[in-house]
């Protein structure tokens, strides 16, 4: 095992061009899907707390204006989607 374990630690000290172009555009699609994560969940917890506010009895006219004001959050997922 302990072979095994040298051979991979000698095998990534040695990162060629190519490799660190790969891991470069790895680095960047997963700094973007985290984004999208973020994005995401920040959305969707603001349509949790609204679809509480009206499961409570709150009046349809006050939550619209409020998820309205999140539609950005829809717009940014998107572009980051095709950005992927």
């Amino acid at each position: 095992m302990n072979r095994t374990a040298s051979r991979l630690t000698t095998h990534r000290g040695k990162i060629d061009e190519l490799d660190i172009h790969l891991l470069t555009h790895l680095e960047e699609r997963q700094d973007r899907l985290y984004a999208i994560l973020s994005k995401a969940t920040h959305y969707r917890n603001i349509l949790g707390d609204e679809i509480k506010r009206l499961r409570a009895g709150s009046a349809p006219e006050m939550s619209r204006p409020l998820v309205a004001q999140w539609d950005h959050l829809r717009g940014e997922i998107k572009q980051l989607a095709q950005e992927l």
